[in-house]
């Protein structure tokens, strides 16, 4: 019965792999000459290669094409005046949006660092307070190097310590 399961999954795993791979990844130089991947298309204004399955569509470079007049078919070109002034909405936009994806990716990178180090702060902790809790001959080393062997009344206060800490790392 669980080989049949085991199957099922597999095979399902296998239909959902190509919505997967279809997926748009674009190449492209930034101004500092560094090559950048990414999901998004980058502004208008630099050139890109689209790695996957989907290619992109290159500009003509010719002008658009005027309305249509009187049912008449025949495509007139229209003369584009160029613009001399900066970039336009869609790039400033493309452009908002990298930066928006960019910084989102550094807070994440941030939030995972920071929720390793509390999870390896509160496994200290919780070792730390094992071993005050188990009792024994317990020693710190001073200043010196020597060993210090702690009593009672030190080995509680140590738990007590611990446990403060177990509760701020491990919750």
């Amino acid at each position: 019965m669980k080989v049949r399961q085991l199957f099922c999954v597999a095979c399902a795993a296998l239909l959902a792999l190509p919505l997967y791979a279809g997926a748009e990844v674009y190449k492209w130089k930034d101004k500092n000459g560094v090559v950048r991947y990414s999901d998004t298309p980058p502004p208008s204004n630099i050139k890109q290669e689209l790695i996957g399955r989907k290619k992109a569509v290159k500009p003509t470079n010719q002008a658009p094409l005027a309305p249509v007049n009187n049912g008449n078919a025949a495509a007139v070109p229209v003369v584009a005046k160029p613009t001399t002034e900066g970039p336009s909405a869609e790039d400033e936009a493309a452009e908002q949006r990298q930066r928006n994806a960019e910084i989102e990716k550094k807070n994440k990178q941030e939030m995972e660092a920071q929720a390793k180090l509390k999870a390896e702060n509160c496994k200290a902790a919780r070792a730390n307070h094992e071993t005050y809790a188990q009792g024994g001959r317990v020693y710190k080393t001073n200043e010196k190097g020597e060993r210090e062997y702690m009593n009672d009344k030190d080995l509680q206060e140590g738990a007590q310590k611990t446990q403060a800490e177990i509760d701020e790392y491990c919750n």
